[in-house]
């Protein structure tokens, strides 16, 4: 083990642990207004020792303008006399812009009234630079919660469901799902096995889930909805949690909208130029035909008297254009922007 020889000087301690921890350290006479800074408090904001004198003025031109009014200062000190303890950027002169972690006390005299203010100075730009995927990786995961069109669901290894992150933003009962396995009293009992099976074997095996089945609402009525959940493995490869999206498909379930598309009608025709703002030129040109048949054909309020690879031919035109035609078991048929 080596060993000093003779004693090492406060000056020397000081300057070897500024260098190797990026650090400097500042002291404020609460009665002169003076600062002093220490050479490494000099180097962390890209200063020459001698070329600027120091002064709390100074230092707080080095700080990054959307830091200045943000964060407790000196003269918060002198009012309530707390300690500082603060993160914030200075801009050096060369343009560089680091972040720095900033701590202080105040000492008080005999008299117990404030005399100086010490502080230290650390450059945690390094910390901040790697931290920034993973806050980008956060801020990307909350705005995509936002952006689904569902109740957003985790749940723990063995499937009890554990948070319900928008189930407000959802319009959902929220805590009614969020204890544990709370949600099965709320399967409708035709499809409770099927949906506790498929589960059940998602959960051993590590499969992805995905079910439809009915949920009850604080109504007392029913809906449909698809579950859709995936895990997310730990570094071992073992299955630290799961992450869903619960989706309402009530309407396409009820309605059949999914259901295989039927004879195009004369409505649906107008309808559909009407919400692409087409001319019935316009919409002769997309298909290939001339404006009269185009006319004749959206006389019709029922289904389209021709043959079905001319009934193809139209609905690519306007599908292609935008428009999702709708078919449901119930009612008339429609239309709908895609």
């Amino acid at each position: 083990m080596s060993q000093f020889e003779g004693d090492l000087g406060a000056t020397d301690t000081f300057r070897f642990l500024e260098e190797k921890l990026g650090a400097g350290i500042w002291r404020y006479d609460v009665l002169t207004r003076q600062m002093l800074w220490s050479r490494g408090f000099h180097e962390l904001l890209g200063l020459n020792p001698g070329v600027i004198s120091p002064s709390l003025e100074e230092f707080n031109q080095r700080i990054h303008p959307d830091d200045r009014s943000l964060r407790r200062d000196v003269g918060d000190m002198l009012l309530d006399g707390l300690p500082l303890d603060r993160d914030l950027r200075i801009i050096r002169p060369n343009g560089r812009l680091r972040w720095v972690h900033d701590q202080a006390e105040m000492l008080l005299n005999e008299a117990g009234e404030p005399a100086r203010i010490i502080g230290v100075t650390l450059d945690i730009t390094k910390h901040y630079e790697t931290l920034q995927p993973l806050r980008a990786g956060i801020e990307r995961h909350d705005a995509l919660i936002k952006a689904i069109e569902g109740l957003v669901w985790t749940a723990s290894s063995d499937g009890r469901i554990t948070s319900l992150p928008n189930w407000k933003a959802a319009g959902q009962d929220g805590p009614r799902l969020v204890h544990g396995n709370g949600w099965v009293d709320l399967l409708h009992e035709e499809e409770r096995d099927a949906a506790l099976k498929s589960w059940s074997v998602a959960v051993e095996t590590g499969r992805p889930y995905k079910v439809e089945h009915r949920l009850l609402q604080p109504g007392g009525s029913y809906r449909w909805f698809r579950f859709s959940a995936v895990p997310i493995l730990n570094p071992e490869g073992g299955i630290q949690e799961w992450m869903g999206v619960s989706t309402d498909v009530h309407d396409q379930k009820v309605l059949g909208l999914t259901a295989p598309p039927s004879r195009l009608t004369g409505a649906q025709m107008r309808a559909a130029r009407g919400i692409l703002n087409w001319s019935v030129r316009r919409l002769a040109e997309q298909a290939g035909v001339s404006p009269g048949v185009v006319r004749r054909l959206e006389e019709y309020d029922g289904a389209l008297p021709v043959s079905d690879e001319s009934l193809e031919v139209f609905r690519k035109a306007l599908s292609d254009a935008g428009v999702e035609l709708l078919f449901p078991q119930v009612g008339k048929p429609g239309v709908r922007p895609r």
